[in-house]
Protein backbone atom coordinates (compact mmCIF):
# COMPACT_ATOMS: atom_id res chain seq x y z
CA UNK A 1 0.00 0.00 0.00
CA UNK A 2 1.57 3.68 -1.00
CA UNK A 3 1.46 6.57 0.80
CA UNK A 4 -1.86 7.35 2.59
CA UNK A 5 -3.27 11.08 1.78
CA UNK A 6 -3.93 11.83 5.73
CA UNK A 7 -7.38 13.58 4.63
CA UNK A 8 -8.78 9.97 3.39
CA UNK A 9 -7.43 8.19 5.70
CA UNK A 10 -10.04 6.66 8.30
CA UNK A 11 -9.75 4.06 10.51
CA UNK A 12 -13.27 2.33 11.43
CA UNK A 13 -13.06 0.00 14.31
CA UNK A 14 -16.36 -2.13 14.26
CA UNK A 15 -17.07 -4.00 18.01
CA UNK A 16 -19.69 -6.69 17.09
CA UNK A 17 -21.96 -8.39 19.79
CA UNK A 18 -21.29 -11.70 19.36
CA UNK A 19 -22.30 -12.87 22.79
CA UNK A 20 -25.39 -11.88 23.75
CA UNK A 21 -25.36 -14.15 26.58
CA UNK A 22 -22.21 -12.04 27.86
CA UNK A 23 -23.14 -8.96 26.77
CA UNK A 24 -26.77 -8.47 26.73
CA UNK A 25 -26.79 -4.50 26.75
CA UNK A 26 -24.59 -4.31 23.90
CA UNK A 27 -27.36 -4.24 21.10
CA UNK A 28 -25.52 -2.25 18.44
CA UNK A 29 -22.11 -2.02 16.71
CA UNK A 30 -19.47 0.43 17.81
CA UNK A 31 -17.96 2.79 15.08
CA UNK A 32 -14.75 4.67 16.57
CA UNK A 33 -13.29 6.77 13.19
CA UNK A 34 -9.84 8.53 13.41
CA UNK A 35 -8.56 11.28 10.77
CA UNK A 36 -11.98 11.75 9.25
CA UNK A 37 -12.93 11.96 5.91
CA UNK A 38 -16.19 14.19 4.26
CA UNK A 39 -19.15 11.68 5.23
CA UNK A 40 -18.21 9.67 8.08
CA UNK A 41 -19.02 10.95 11.64
CA UNK A 42 -16.37 11.87 14.34
CA UNK A 43 -15.96 9.48 16.78
CA UNK A 44 -17.15 8.07 18.96
CA UNK A 45 -20.46 7.07 17.00
CA UNK A 46 -22.81 4.76 17.32
CA UNK A 47 -24.44 3.16 14.74
CA UNK A 48 -27.33 1.07 13.60
CA UNK A 49 -26.50 -2.74 12.02
CA UNK A 50 -28.66 -2.15 9.78
CA UNK A 51 -26.00 1.04 8.46
CA UNK A 52 -23.26 -1.17 8.05
CA UNK A 53 -23.28 -2.01 4.66
CA UNK A 54 -23.70 2.22 3.80
CA UNK A 55 -20.40 2.70 5.95
CA UNK A 56 -18.19 0.09 3.73
CA UNK A 57 -19.43 1.11 0.68
CA UNK A 58 -18.45 4.82 1.59
CA UNK A 59 -14.84 2.94 2.34
CA UNK A 60 -15.15 1.55 -0.43
CA UNK A 61 -15.13 4.13 -3.09
CA UNK A 62 -12.52 5.91 -1.16
CA UNK A 63 -9.01 4.63 -2.89
CA UNK A 64 -7.00 5.26 0.47
CA UNK A 65 -8.45 3.44 2.98
CA UNK A 66 -7.22 1.82 6.34
CA UNK A 67 -9.95 -0.26 8.07
CA UNK A 68 -9.11 -1.86 11.61
CA UNK A 69 -11.97 -4.27 12.99
CA UNK A 70 -12.23 -6.24 15.98
CA UNK A 71 -12.34 -7.22 18.78
CA UNK A 72 -15.65 -9.08 19.18
CA UNK A 73 -15.60 -12.48 17.05
CA UNK A 74 -17.62 -12.66 14.42
CA UNK A 75 -18.09 -9.29 13.37
CA UNK A 76 -19.14 -10.45 9.90
CA UNK A 77 -22.52 -11.43 11.27
CA UNK A 78 -23.19 -7.55 11.34
CA UNK A 79 -22.21 -7.07 7.67
CA UNK A 80 -23.28 -9.52 5.98
CA UNK A 81 -23.31 -8.24 2.52
CA UNK A 82 -19.95 -8.17 2.44
CA UNK A 83 -17.88 -11.23 2.76
CA UNK A 84 -14.79 -11.76 3.89
CA UNK A 85 -12.61 -11.98 0.03
CA UNK A 86 -14.87 -8.83 -0.73
CA UNK A 87 -13.85 -6.88 2.30
CA UNK A 88 -10.00 -7.81 2.26
CA UNK A 89 -10.09 -6.73 -1.58
CA UNK A 90 -11.13 -3.11 -1.42
CA UNK A 91 -9.03 -0.94 -3.76
CA UNK A 92 -5.82 -0.07 -1.74
CA UNK A 93 -6.95 -0.64 1.15
CA UNK A 94 -5.57 -2.95 4.20
CA UNK A 95 -7.57 -5.30 6.36
CA UNK A 96 -6.02 -4.76 9.95
CA UNK A 97 -8.04 -7.17 12.17
CA UNK A 98 -10.98 -9.83 12.53
CA UNK A 99 -13.73 -9.86 10.40
CA UNK A 100 -14.51 -13.27 11.01
CA UNK A 101 -13.06 -16.63 12.62
CA UNK A 102 -9.12 -16.88 12.69
CA UNK A 103 -6.69 -19.10 13.22
CA UNK A 104 -4.75 -18.71 15.87
CA UNK A 105 -1.41 -19.10 13.94
CA UNK A 106 -2.76 -16.08 12.20
CA UNK A 107 -4.06 -14.30 14.85
CA UNK A 108 -1.23 -14.39 17.27
CA UNK A 109 -1.36 -14.50 20.58
CA UNK A 110 -1.86 -10.80 21.96
CA UNK A 111 -4.65 -10.40 20.01
CA UNK A 112 -6.01 -13.76 21.23
CA UNK A 113 -5.58 -12.07 25.01
CA UNK A 114 -7.55 -9.24 24.06
CA UNK A 115 -10.27 -11.14 22.92
CA UNK A 116 -9.99 -13.63 26.03
CA UNK A 117 -10.22 -9.98 28.27
CA UNK A 118 -13.35 -8.44 26.45
CA UNK A 119 -14.90 -12.07 27.03
CA UNK A 120 -13.97 -12.31 30.61
CA UNK A 121 -14.17 -8.94 32.04
CA UNK A 122 -18.00 -9.17 33.29
CA UNK A 123 -16.26 -11.31 35.69
CA UNK A 124 -14.39 -9.00 37.78
CA UNK A 125 -16.52 -6.09 36.96
CA UNK A 126 -19.70 -7.09 38.97
CA UNK A 127 -20.81 -4.87 41.65
CA UNK A 128 -19.30 -7.53 44.50
CA UNK A 129 -16.58 -8.05 47.28
CA UNK A 130 -14.68 -9.85 44.70
CA UNK A 131 -14.91 -8.28 41.93
CA UNK A 132 -13.95 -4.94 43.96
CA UNK A 133 -10.35 -6.83 45.33
CA UNK A 134 -9.41 -7.49 41.96
CA UNK A 135 -6.21 -4.71 41.51
CA UNK A 136 -5.36 -6.48 37.87
CA UNK A 137 -6.26 -8.83 35.95
CA UNK A 138 -5.43 -10.06 32.35
CA UNK A 139 -3.25 -8.72 30.78
CA UNK A 140 0.02 -8.47 33.05
CA UNK A 141 2.54 -10.62 34.13
CA UNK A 142 0.41 -11.29 37.12
CA UNK A 143 -3.05 -10.85 38.37
CA UNK A 144 -3.51 -9.52 41.49
CA UNK A 145 -6.06 -8.98 44.84
CA UNK A 146 -6.71 -7.74 47.95
CA UNK A 147 -6.60 -10.82 50.47
CA UNK A 148 -8.10 -11.10 53.71
CA UNK A 149 -7.94 -12.10 56.83
CA UNK A 150 -10.23 -15.43 56.01
CA UNK A 151 -8.50 -19.38 55.65
CA UNK A 152 -7.71 -19.22 52.00
CA UNK A 153 -8.33 -22.60 49.60
CA UNK A 154 -6.83 -23.52 46.11
CA UNK A 155 -7.38 -26.19 43.73
CA UNK A 156 -6.59 -27.06 40.42
CA UNK A 157 -7.10 -29.58 37.75
CA UNK A 158 -7.26 -30.26 34.11
CA UNK A 159 -8.41 -32.24 31.36
CA UNK A 160 -6.87 -33.78 28.89
CA UNK A 161 -8.23 -33.91 25.49
CA UNK A 162 -8.94 -37.95 24.80
CA UNK A 163 -8.16 -39.16 28.37
CA UNK A 164 -10.98 -36.82 30.00
CA UNK A 165 -13.10 -35.69 26.89
CA UNK A 166 -13.25 -35.93 23.11
CA UNK A 167 -14.49 -32.77 20.61
CA UNK A 168 -16.89 -35.88 19.23
CA UNK A 169 -19.16 -35.45 22.19
CA UNK A 170 -17.90 -32.35 24.02
CA UNK A 171 -18.06 -28.93 22.38
CA UNK A 172 -15.94 -25.57 23.00
CA UNK A 173 -18.40 -24.57 25.56
CA UNK A 174 -19.19 -27.42 27.47
CA UNK A 175 -14.96 -27.85 28.00
CA UNK A 176 -14.97 -24.24 29.32
CA UNK A 177 -17.96 -24.97 31.64
CA UNK A 178 -16.97 -28.24 33.22
CA UNK A 179 -13.13 -26.77 33.51
CA UNK A 180 -14.60 -24.42 36.06
CA UNK A 181 -16.94 -26.36 37.47
CA UNK A 182 -14.99 -29.46 38.70
CA UNK A 183 -12.71 -26.78 40.72
CA UNK A 184 -15.74 -25.11 42.20
CA UNK A 185 -16.49 -28.28 43.09
CA UNK A 186 -13.51 -29.14 44.80
CA UNK A 187 -14.02 -25.63 46.88
CA UNK A 188 -17.34 -26.75 47.57
CA UNK A 189 -16.83 -29.98 49.13
CA UNK A 190 -14.58 -27.87 51.71
CA UNK A 191 -17.31 -25.84 52.89
CA UNK A 192 -15.75 -22.80 50.63
CA UNK A 193 -16.40 -19.63 48.83
CA UNK A 194 -14.62 -19.36 45.11
CA UNK A 195 -13.56 -16.14 44.18
CA UNK A 196 -11.32 -15.93 41.83
CA UNK A 197 -9.98 -18.50 38.39
CA UNK A 198 -6.56 -18.68 36.55
CA UNK A 199 -6.86 -20.39 33.82
CA UNK A 200 -4.19 -22.19 31.75
CA UNK A 201 -5.13 -23.09 28.00
CA UNK A 202 -2.84 -25.32 25.32
CA UNK A 203 -4.09 -26.47 22.31
CA UNK A 204 -3.09 -27.23 18.27
CA UNK A 205 -2.29 -23.58 16.38
CA UNK A 206 -4.91 -24.51 13.99
CA UNK A 207 -7.77 -24.09 16.07
CA UNK A 208 -9.80 -21.14 15.33
CA UNK A 209 -10.71 -18.01 17.70
CA UNK A 210 -14.53 -18.78 17.97
CA UNK A 211 -13.59 -22.46 19.56
CA UNK A 212 -11.68 -20.19 22.02
CA UNK A 213 -14.31 -17.88 22.64
CA UNK A 214 -16.40 -20.58 23.02
CA UNK A 215 -15.02 -22.45 25.60
CA UNK A 216 -13.95 -18.93 27.57
CA UNK A 217 -18.19 -17.86 27.10
CA UNK A 218 -19.17 -21.65 28.71
CA UNK A 219 -16.48 -20.53 31.49
CA UNK A 220 -17.56 -17.09 31.72
CA UNK A 221 -21.34 -17.82 32.18
CA UNK A 222 -20.66 -20.30 34.78
CA UNK A 223 -18.24 -18.14 36.49
CA UNK A 224 -20.83 -15.03 36.56
CA UNK A 225 -23.27 -17.63 38.32
CA UNK A 226 -21.26 -17.96 40.96
CA UNK A 227 -19.62 -15.13 41.45
CA UNK A 228 -15.76 -16.02 40.20
CA UNK A 229 -13.64 -13.39 38.49
CA UNK A 230 -11.71 -15.02 35.85
CA UNK A 231 -8.25 -12.79 36.33
CA UNK A 232 -5.16 -14.38 34.78
CA UNK A 233 -3.94 -17.52 33.09
CA UNK A 234 -1.79 -18.55 30.54
CA UNK A 235 -1.76 -19.88 26.89
CA UNK A 236 0.50 -22.65 24.82
CA UNK A 237 0.71 -24.70 21.65
CA UNK A 238 0.22 -28.52 21.78
CA UNK A 239 -0.09 -31.18 19.63
CA UNK A 240 -3.73 -31.64 21.82
CA UNK A 241 -6.06 -29.86 24.44
CA UNK A 242 -4.94 -29.36 27.79
CA UNK A 243 -7.45 -27.22 30.30
CA UNK A 244 -5.87 -26.73 33.83
CA UNK A 245 -7.77 -24.04 35.27
CA UNK A 246 -6.91 -22.89 39.16
CA UNK A 247 -9.63 -21.51 41.91
CA UNK A 248 -8.72 -19.40 44.48
CA UNK A 249 -11.12 -19.28 47.40
CA UNK A 250 -11.47 -18.99 51.27
CA UNK A 251 -13.41 -19.86 54.11
CA UNK A 252 -16.06 -17.12 55.27
CA UNK A 253 -17.36 -19.32 58.08
CA UNK A 254 -13.67 -19.94 58.95
CA UNK A 255 -14.68 -24.09 59.44
CA UNK A 256 -14.09 -26.45 56.67
CA UNK A 257 -15.23 -29.75 55.57
CA UNK A 258 -13.01 -32.36 55.77
CA UNK A 259 -12.32 -35.96 54.76
CA UNK A 260 -10.70 -37.24 57.81
CA UNK A 261 -13.55 -36.04 60.42
CA UNK A 262 -15.61 -38.95 59.66
CA UNK A 263 -17.43 -40.55 63.26
CA UNK A 264 -19.06 -43.61 63.34
CA UNK A 265 -22.52 -43.45 64.18
CA UNK A 266 -22.61 -41.02 61.15
CA UNK A 267 -25.30 -41.44 58.44
CA UNK A 268 -23.62 -41.26 54.69
CA UNK A 269 -25.67 -39.15 52.18
CA UNK A 270 -25.25 -37.70 49.10
CA UNK A 271 -26.64 -34.67 47.16
CA UNK A 272 -28.60 -35.14 43.73
CA UNK A 273 -27.82 -38.07 41.83
CA UNK A 274 -26.35 -40.74 40.37
CA UNK A 275 -24.68 -42.20 37.61
CA UNK A 276 -26.20 -40.34 34.42
CA UNK A 277 -22.25 -39.47 33.63
CA UNK A 278 -21.24 -42.47 33.86
CA UNK A 279 -24.22 -43.50 31.41
CA UNK A 280 -23.21 -41.26 28.96
CA UNK A 281 -19.60 -42.76 29.25
CA UNK A 282 -20.79 -46.01 29.07
CA UNK A 283 -22.52 -45.50 26.04
CA UNK A 284 -19.92 -43.65 24.45
CA UNK A 285 -17.60 -46.12 25.11
CA UNK A 286 -19.17 -49.50 23.89
CA UNK A 287 -18.45 -49.03 20.67
CA UNK A 288 -21.56 -49.63 19.09
CA UNK A 289 -23.98 -46.66 19.92
CA UNK A 290 -23.73 -43.66 17.79
CA UNK A 291 -23.03 -40.71 19.04
CA UNK A 292 -26.72 -39.23 17.93
CA UNK A 293 -28.16 -42.27 20.00
CA UNK A 294 -26.84 -41.09 22.95
CA UNK A 295 -29.38 -39.25 24.96
CA UNK A 296 -28.89 -35.51 25.70
CA UNK A 297 -30.14 -35.74 29.29
CA UNK A 298 -26.75 -38.34 29.36
CA UNK A 299 -24.58 -35.91 27.72
CA UNK A 300 -25.57 -32.87 29.52
CA UNK A 301 -24.87 -34.46 32.95
CA UNK A 302 -21.33 -35.89 31.96
CA UNK A 303 -20.66 -32.39 30.52
CA UNK A 304 -22.38 -29.72 32.29
CA UNK A 305 -21.99 -30.79 35.93
CA UNK A 306 -23.41 -28.41 38.88
CA UNK A 307 -21.11 -27.10 41.55
CA UNK A 308 -22.53 -27.82 44.90
CA UNK A 309 -21.07 -24.41 46.54
CA UNK A 310 -23.92 -22.76 48.17
CA UNK A 311 -24.96 -26.38 49.49
CA UNK A 312 -21.43 -26.76 50.92
CA UNK A 313 -21.36 -23.66 52.79
CA UNK A 314 -24.95 -24.97 53.93
CA UNK A 315 -23.53 -28.23 55.32
CA UNK A 316 -20.68 -25.67 57.26
CA UNK A 317 -23.72 -23.62 58.39
CA UNK A 318 -25.80 -26.66 60.17
CA UNK A 319 -22.31 -28.31 62.07
CA UNK A 320 -21.69 -31.27 59.38
CA UNK A 321 -17.83 -31.90 59.36
CA UNK A 322 -16.78 -34.43 56.97
CA UNK A 323 -17.61 -34.22 52.71
CA UNK A 324 -15.77 -34.68 49.59
CA UNK A 325 -16.98 -34.09 46.02
CA UNK A 326 -17.43 -37.47 44.40
CA UNK A 327 -15.50 -37.20 41.60
CA UNK A 328 -13.19 -40.68 41.20
CA UNK A 329 -16.58 -42.77 42.04
CA UNK A 330 -18.89 -43.09 45.14
CA UNK A 331 -17.10 -46.20 46.24
CA UNK A 332 -13.33 -44.47 45.93
CA UNK A 333 -14.63 -41.40 47.29
CA UNK A 334 -16.30 -43.15 50.87
CA UNK A 335 -12.83 -44.96 50.73
CA UNK A 336 -11.13 -41.95 50.98
CA UNK A 337 -13.05 -40.93 53.40
CA UNK A 338 -12.78 -43.84 55.79
CA UNK A 339 -8.87 -43.88 55.04
CA UNK A 340 -8.41 -40.88 56.38
CA UNK A 341 -11.22 -40.85 59.15
CA UNK A 342 -10.03 -44.82 60.34
CA UNK A 343 -13.53 -46.01 59.76
CA UNK A 344 -15.31 -48.35 58.02
CA UNK A 345 -18.76 -47.94 56.47
CA UNK A 346 -21.83 -49.50 54.89
CA UNK A 347 -23.90 -48.40 51.81
CA UNK A 348 -27.37 -49.56 51.12
CA UNK A 349 -28.06 -50.12 47.38
CA UNK A 350 -31.51 -49.72 47.45
CA UNK A 351 -31.05 -46.64 48.98
CA UNK A 352 -28.82 -45.13 46.27
CA UNK A 353 -30.27 -42.03 44.42
CA UNK A 354 -29.69 -43.01 40.69
CA UNK A 355 -31.12 -40.74 38.05
CA UNK A 356 -33.91 -41.45 35.30
CA UNK A 357 -31.32 -41.27 32.99
CA UNK A 358 -29.08 -43.91 34.93
CA UNK A 359 -32.12 -45.93 34.87
CA UNK A 360 -33.13 -46.05 31.48
CA UNK A 361 -29.92 -46.44 29.78
CA UNK A 362 -27.88 -49.09 31.35
CA UNK A 363 -28.59 -52.90 32.20
CA UNK A 364 -26.51 -52.48 35.88
CA UNK A 365 -27.35 -49.18 36.71
CA UNK A 366 -26.27 -49.82 40.54
CA UNK A 367 -22.93 -50.22 39.16
CA UNK A 368 -22.37 -47.10 37.42
CA UNK A 369 -23.99 -45.69 40.44
CA UNK A 370 -21.54 -47.13 42.76
CA UNK A 371 -18.31 -46.86 40.76
CA UNK A 372 -18.88 -44.33 37.77
CA UNK A 373 -16.80 -40.81 38.14
CA UNK A 374 -17.28 -37.34 37.25
CA UNK A 375 -20.70 -36.97 39.46
CA UNK A 376 -19.91 -34.01 41.02
CA UNK A 377 -22.38 -34.31 43.76
CA UNK A 378 -21.42 -33.68 47.62
CA UNK A 379 -20.85 -36.99 49.75
CA UNK A 380 -21.16 -36.13 53.41
CA UNK A 381 -21.48 -37.43 56.96
CA UNK A 382 -23.24 -36.08 59.84
CA UNK A 383 -25.11 -36.98 62.70
CA UNK A 384 -29.19 -38.27 61.92
CA UNK A 385 -30.55 -34.95 64.23
CA UNK A 386 -27.88 -32.65 61.77
CA UNK A 387 -29.40 -34.70 58.41
CA UNK A 388 -32.64 -33.88 58.99
CA UNK A 389 -31.43 -29.81 59.61
CA UNK A 390 -30.00 -29.72 56.13
CA UNK A 391 -32.00 -31.77 54.37
CA UNK A 392 -34.75 -29.19 55.48
CA UNK A 393 -32.76 -26.29 53.87
CA UNK A 394 -31.10 -27.91 50.64
CA UNK A 395 -32.79 -26.94 47.56
CA UNK A 396 -31.43 -30.04 45.63
CA UNK A 397 -32.49 -33.59 46.77
CA UNK A 398 -30.29 -35.33 49.71
CA UNK A 399 -30.66 -38.81 50.26
CA UNK A 400 -28.82 -41.15 53.45
CA UNK A 401 -27.60 -43.92 51.27
CA UNK A 402 -26.04 -45.61 54.48
CA UNK A 403 -23.47 -45.48 57.76
CA UNK A 404 -20.41 -44.64 59.21
CA UNK A 405 -19.03 -47.96 61.26
CA UNK A 406 -16.45 -48.48 63.69
CA UNK A 407 -12.91 -46.94 63.71
CA UNK A 408 -10.36 -49.32 62.49
CA UNK A 409 -6.80 -49.39 61.19
CA UNK A 410 -8.18 -51.05 58.17
CA UNK A 411 -10.83 -49.50 56.83
CA UNK A 412 -13.79 -51.76 54.79
CA UNK A 413 -16.58 -50.39 52.76
CA UNK A 414 -19.57 -52.82 52.75
CA UNK A 415 -22.12 -52.48 49.99
CA UNK A 416 -25.60 -54.37 50.93
CA UNK A 417 -27.77 -55.74 47.97
CA UNK A 418 -31.69 -55.27 48.26
CA UNK A 419 -31.85 -58.66 50.29
CA UNK A 420 -29.05 -56.73 52.64
CA UNK A 421 -26.03 -59.67 51.74
CA UNK A 422 -22.71 -58.04 50.39
CA UNK A 423 -22.35 -57.80 46.85
CA UNK A 424 -19.33 -58.02 45.20
CA UNK A 425 -18.10 -54.81 44.25
CA UNK A 426 -14.20 -55.29 42.17
CA UNK A 427 -14.28 -51.87 40.28
CA UNK A 428 -14.42 -48.92 43.26
CA UNK A 429 -13.86 -46.15 40.59
CA UNK A 430 -11.32 -44.29 38.59
CA UNK A 431 -7.66 -44.24 39.45
CA UNK A 432 -5.49 -41.78 37.92
CA UNK A 433 -1.94 -43.96 37.13
CA UNK A 434 -3.72 -47.62 37.07
CA UNK A 435 -3.22 -49.06 34.07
Amino acid sequence: MGQTDTANHAEVVIASNAYKGIFPQQRNTRIRVRSVTDHIPEHPYRIETSELPGIFQHCRERSQVRMYIGHYEKASHACQHYTMQQLTTFEHSRLDGIIAPMKLSNLGEFRLIDLIKDAVEPTYKLPSETARRVIIGIGDDTAAWRGSDLIQLATTDSLIENTHFAFDWCTWEDLGHKSLAVNLSDIAAMGGRALYALVSLSCPSDVDSEAILSYYRGMTTLALQHGVAIIGGNLATSPIVTSTVLVHGDSPRGRLLRRSTAQPGDVIAVTGTLGTAAAALARLRDGTTPLHRVPQALLTGLVRPQARLAEGQLLVEEGVECAIDISDGLLSDIGHICECSNVSATVCAALLPISTECRDASDDPIRLALTGGEVYELLFTCKPATLDMVAGRLECPVTAIGEIGVRTDSPVVVVLGHDNRPLGTPDRGWNHFRE
